[in-house]
């Protein structure tokens, strides 16, 4: 399972769209669909009904509590190792070009990067 995958879940819950989160991420809404599919098929069991609307199944209702604390705990972990040395010194980002293009240049960095 991928926090991605449950980012991705967690923003259809929060916005009531498959559009709206893909906005809310910059990236398309097939590429949120595919994730939220990927946590349907890793947990064998359907989260959204996607007809007539998205509305939560009773899974996918149990999964947004895990998901919530899931989300929270990794960046409590990420707070806690900025700043302070003990976190990597080296970020490796890797993108295809078009992404690179379109999106990563557009964006401020906030750690210094050295592109090797």
């Amino acid at each position: 399972m991928q926090l991605k995958s449950l980012q991705l879940f967690m923003d259809v819950v929060d916005t009531g769209s498959f559009v709206a989160a893909a906005e809310r991420r910059h990236t398309v809404q097939s590429n949120v669909t595919a994730h939220v599919k990927k946590l349907e098929d890793e947990l064998c069991t359907q989260l959204i009904h996607r007809k007539g609307g998205t509305r939560l199944t009773t899974a996918g209702n149990t999964l947004v509590d895990y998901a919530r604390r899931m989300l929270r705990e990794h960046d409590d972990v990420l707070r806690l190792f900025q700043g302070n040395g003990n976190a990597p010194s080296l970020l490796r980002i890797g993108a295809m070009e078009t992404t690179t293009a379109v999106r990563l240049i557009r964006r401020q960095l906030t750690c210094p990067v050295s592109v090797n």
